[in-house]
């Protein structure tokens, strides 16, 4: 547990902007926006270091973490990333620049499957078997329990491996190029989905 630290409202004033590539969860109360407040944001670093940051729901006040992401040169993992982008813009009026989804990668990469979850993704690619039992607890709780934090620290462990497998498939099948015009769009779905339109405003 000693390479997982929780902090209260915010990031410390801890200098990150070396790390290239930063990987990225939130846990929630549901995902019912504007009904279930985001809790907590996840950080991992590729050295293996977590940092879990338990957000003050009454003002979303977190400067530190809302710089990190800002940053125009660090790289932010996440999986499914419209979902995590949706809550930080919505509560902390933030949206990081730079993207990577390996659900959206694995879509794209991965067309002999059907299975692209992160349990599916880190099962397939880095051959461990995690449990996702703790996803539906309760993340609203001022005491996080032991097994909620190495779960939260988990979401964001193996997404880099993910992440250069799947980048590795997507070059490998010359699918890179349509996976980079995808990723732009999910920045503009965010906006529809928090402008209160569904995402079938496409449709016929």
């Amino acid at each position: 547990m000693n390479n997982i630290k929780v902090f209260e409202n915010d990031l410390p004033d801890i200098d990150l902007s070396n790390e290239k590539t930063v990987s990225l969860d939130c846990e929630a109360l549901g995902l019912v926006l504007g009904r279930d407040p985001l809790t907590l944001v996840q950080i991992g670093l590729e050295s293996k270091q977590f940092f879990l940051i338990k957000l003050n729901r009454k003002t979303y006040d977190a400067p530190n973490l809302v710089k990190l992401l800002s940053s125009k040169s660090t790289q932010f993992i996440m999986h499914y990333a419209r979902q995590d982008l949706m809550w930080l813009k919505y509560h902390l009026k933030v949206s990081p620049h730079k993207i990577f989804c390996t659900k959206l990668a694995s879509k794209i990469a991965r067309t002999a499957s059907s299975n692209h979850g992160y349990k599916d993704l880190v099962k397939e690619i880095c051959g461990k078997d995690i449990s996702k039992k703790e996803q539906q607890s309760d993340w609203g709780n001022p005491k996080l329990s032991e097994k909620q934090i190495s779960y939260a620290a988990q979401d964001t462990e193996y997404l880099f491996h993910i992440k250069n497998k799947l980048s590795e498939m997507l070059e490998r099948e010359n699918r890179k190029d349509l996976y980079e015009k995808c990723i732009k769009v999910i920045p503009i779905l965010v906006d529809i989905e928090l402008s209160g339109y569904k995402i079938n405003v496409f449709e016929h």
